[in-house]
């Protein structure tokens, strides 16, 4: 037998096993067989259909797998819970903070991580929730010397560890666990797609792909190491694929269809942004028993790209009021509230993140960075050891730790940690 052959036919036997087949003259060896000539003729027989046949024969029903799984190179049959009715929220309600600039900046202490001299300007892209481990990636940093090259830098307690990712003229990290597995994207090159790839055990490895499906990113890793990505292309939706902690095989499609990852919750809730059709945006909560929550965005909410749910809470921006142009907000997924901050400006810029006790962390032009409260407090944020600001790309751990980095007057970027009270 083929591999195939091989395959096809366990996955016969597998779903015979498991399923309760009425009585009938069906013999599962002749099932085999037939699976096995249906390879030959078409040299490809996926899983699906190896399935398909056996329910339809064995149950006198036809059953369409369709977006579940045909022709995408799954193991078996996705089990998923059956879908409840989805729950739809008015618009958020409307709460207004009037903010108040403290003369005295935040208190914070900080800590700057060393960078090894080949990563000349590391991007910061993850740090997992206890703070141990914070990922970034960065180009080499005599590329006319050692040629176009990226780097995975993971700082374990802030000591640098460098990894080259081979083939990578772009590469991005998404997330780390706080076991150090790090999963993330690389660009090989004109006219090829991102490949998503895991670090696990001081090795990157490629992740293994969908069949059928073109564009696939990695965007999250849970406490246990199974990865999250999202998977479309070739005209199809976007659906959510789950990687097991091995990562050895295809993922399996877990939500269908899909719109712009927001977060991951240890329960197993996800949270992705979408825009219903003929409506605004929204963001939709699924959780693991299959039930799911649509809350509409406020008017004019951006629901950005690299926007990261922390807890409840998403931070943005909002038309400002009287004269500002926007002002830095936050929208409370879970109990549908948004609080506009009144009295900064964030002049149509969206640099605003929020940790998961719904601290802001505005970046005001000309300004600096400002550290806003609940109720208003704005303080500055000081500076770094080295005399230099915060940047963009600002990272949360749980404990409400903030990532960043500093950069001196040559462009080298160090990361940074402030922890402030």
């Amino acid at each position: 037998m083929t591999w195939d052959e091989d395959r096809a036919g366990a996955v016969v036997r597998r779903v015979l096993a498991r399923v309760d087949v009425p009585p009938s003259r069906v013999d599962p060896a002749a099932v085999v067989v037939a699976a096995r000539r249906a390879e030959r003729r078409r040299r490809r027989l996926t899983v699906t259909l190896a399935a398909a046949t056996v329910l339809a024969i064995g149950l006198g029903s036809a059953v369409a797998l369709g977006r579940d799984g045909s022709g995408r190179g799954m193991d078996e049959v996705v089990d998923r819970p059956s879908p409840r009715p989805t729950e739809t929220r008015a618009a958020p309600a409307l709460d207004q903070v009037r903010v108040r600039v403290s003369a005295s900046p935040a208190d914070c202490t900080t800590e700057q991580y060393d960078t090894p001299d080949d990563a000349y300007f590391p991007s910061l892209g993850a740090v997992d929730p206890s703070g141990r481990f914070l990922a970034g990636t960065s180009p080499v940093g005599d590329w006319r010397k050692k040629g176009f090259r990226t780097y995975l830098v993971i700082w374990d307690r802030g000591k640098a560890n460098l990894v080259e990712l081979s083939r990578a003229f772009q590469a991005t990290v998404t997330a780390i666990n706080s076991a150090g597995v790090a999963a993330g994207n690389r660009w090989d090159g004109d006219n090829r797609p991102d490949v998503p790839w895991a670090y696990r055990d001081g090795q990157v490895r490629n992740l293994p792909l969908p069949e059928g499906y073109r564009d696939v990113r990695a965007v999250a890793v849970d406490a246990a190491g199974e990865i999250l990505g999202v998977a479309g292309g070739n005209g199809e939706k976007a659906v959510l694929v789950r990687w097991d902690a091995a990562a050895q095989t295809p993922p399996r499609v877990v939500t269908d269809p899909f719109g712009v990852f927001l977060g991951w919750a240890p329960d197993g809730t996800v949270a992705e942004s979408v825009i219903p059709t003929g409506e605004t945006a929204a963001v939709r909560i699924s959780r693991p028993d299959g039930s799911a929550l649509v809350q509409p965005a406020p008017p004019g909410w951006p629901l950005r790209r690299d926007a990261a749910l922390q807890g409840d809470w998403l931070a943005g921006t909002v038309r400002g009021v009287g004269t500002e142009k926007s002002s830095p907000a936050q929208w409370n997924v879970g109990t549908g509230r948004l609080t506009v901050f009144v009295g900064l400006d964030t002049h149509r810029l969206d640099n605003v993140s929020t940790d998961r006790n719904g601290r802001l962390l505005v970046w005001m032009p000309r300004q600096d960075w400002f550290l806003v409260e609940p109720d208003g407090t704005a303080r500055r944020i000081p500076r770094s050891l080295t005399g230099e600001g915060l940047t963009r790309g600002v990272l949360f751990d749980d404990a409400g730790r903030i990532y960043g980095g500093a950069v001196d007057e040559n462009g080298r970027q160090w990361p940074v940690v402030w922890q402030c009270r």
